[in-house]
């Protein structure tokens, strides 16, 4: 009735508003920090038989439902960044890393011409992983890809965070370390 959820062949789905609820559950009309918030990316790497992996993610949770790509979550009033991602990665995989900073990124994003989300997303990086990786959780099916398959799930022009790749570029390419700490802001329209 409130327009939140849609029917397609394949099932039920959120709506544009539906996916805008979830995003942004309590918006009030003069308060634009209703829509920020600050969300930690975490790239986890490993090695194996010589080639470079990168932890991915198939999301079961809107508003990414179905999505491939690293994953990550809200940053706590309070937390720190690393802390965070150190938590989101247990949360969603039961693995363990030491995460460092890499980058960030904000992005502002309009759907139909209207601010849909204005997000802080800290990009945290670690080279190993401890402990036992699950596969299945609440939050989606993970497995390890290949590190340029795991760029092309991080491309796409809308709905994407630029960040991902050049970190993902720099794992690739082995000069993660020397990978000067960036900040951009990216301005993303459906209308485009």
């Amino acid at each position: 009735k409130k327009g939140l959820v849609i029917k397609s062949d394949e099932g039920y789905a959120l709506s544009a508003t539906g996916i805008k609820h979830v995003v942004d559950p309590c918006p009030t009309n003069n308060a634009i920090t209703s829509l920020f918030k600050v969300n930690v990316i975490t790239v986890v790497s490993r090695i194996t038989d010589g080639k470079i992996e990168i932890l991915n993610q198939l999301r079961k949770s809107n508003p990414s439902y179905g999505k491939v790509g690293v994953m990550g979550g809200v940053v706590f009033k309070g937390e720190l960044i690393e802390e965070a991602a150190a938590r989101k990665l247990k949360q969603e995989t039961g693995l363990d890393a030491r995460f460092r900073l890499a980058g960030c990124e904000r992005r502002v994003m309009y759907k139909s011409g209207e601010l849909f989300s204005d997000v802080l997303f800290p990009i945290a990086y670690a080279d190993s992983s401890t402990g036992d990786l699950l596969p299945d959780t609440e939050f989606g099916h993970n497995m390890w890809l290949p590190v340029d398959e795991a760029i092309k799930n991080e491309s796409a022009e809308f709905d994407s965070i630029k960040g991902i790749p050049t970190v993902l570029r720099a794992v690739r390419d082995k000069t993660i370390q020397n990978l000067p700490f960036f900040f951009e802001e990216n301005v993303q329209s459906d209308a485009l």
